[in-house]
């Protein structure tokens, strides 16, 4: 008798973790793109710039970014000092996955 053999694709698991910055790039791309168009459309019909929108919008991505930034240098940093102090790291990534 033959068990239910699964045919189909995989199912990649999530990891958090595993390249998330360059997801989370690609989200702020596409998201400013809606932004930037529901901007100029609505400068079309309004013909008024929402400048206080725009500013607080790009200020928020420009944080974001920047703490994305922060957290891919700290990352570089840790692997380097337990490389140097030959601590086991916790992720199965290295140095040189990391840059």
């Amino acid at each position: 008798m033959k068990l239910h053999s699964r045919r189909g694709k995989r199912q990649k698991k999530f990891l958090a973790n595993e390249r998330f910055a360059t997801k989370t790039i690609v989200a702020i791309g596409v998201t400013t793109v809606i932004f930037i168009t529901a901007q100029y459309v609505s400068f079309l019909i309004t013909e008024i710039e929402q400048t206080t929108l725009i500013q607080y919008y790009f200020s928020a991505v420009v944080i974001e970014c920047g703490a994305l930034m922060l957290k891919r240098v700290s990352e570089v940093i840790v692997a380097r000092i337990k490389k140097k102090e030959q601590i086991e790291p916790e992720t199965d990534t290295d140095e040189s996955e990391v840059l």
